[in-house]
């Protein structure tokens, strides 16, 4: 009985000391479904579960990242062919990885690094590609999605040099 009871207690100590790692390191660790790491678990999440709408050509639903007024006007595609430079209907997005969850000291932006295995159908190579997401909230708002703002091509102001 005693033997046992230590090892229940070893068992919960590790599981409470495993939980707070990954709540701690902003949910880099797997959690198996509990929402754990705040905000930077969070992001991640939402993170994923943007590039899994990709993957799975669910563009309406990629857009809903985006703040409410924009949603609409949001064109993923048209992105995507930015980013890869190729139809998004001739990519297949292997493998989704989320390196880093990163919030500046506002609490108000934030980026998510994700590295991205995709298959280009037109001539069936494999590349990689890492891709920083941006977003934004204001106090006490959730987050949202700025996709369309660091994809587009951005032009100098008049009078001004680059």
């Amino acid at each position: 009985m005693k033997k046992a009871l230590w090892t229940l207690g070893l068992l919960l100590l590790l599981g409470g000391g495993y939980a707070t790692a990954a709540h701690l390191s902003g949910g880099a660790y797997p959690t198996f479904g509990l929402p754990l790491g705040g905000d930077r678990g969070l992001l991640r999440r939402t993170a994923l579960a943007f590039w899994e709408d990709i993957q799975f050509k669910d563009f309406a639903r990629a857009a809903s990242y985006h703040a409410p007024e924009i949603q609409g006007s949001v064109d993923i595609p048209y992105l995507l062919e930015r980013l890869f430079g190729i139809k998004p209907e001739m990519l297949d997005i292997m493998e989704i990885e989320v390196v880093l969850s990163d919030i500046d000291s506002t609490g108000l932006r934030a980026r998510v690094k994700t590295r991205l295995k995709v298959k280009l159908l037109v001539d069936a190579s494999i590349t990689e590609r890492e891709v920083m997401l941006y977003f934004h909230r204001g106090v006490g708002e959730p987050w949202y999605m700025e996709l369309e703002t660091s994809l587009r091509s951005i032009e100098a102001e008049n009078g001004k040099k680059h």
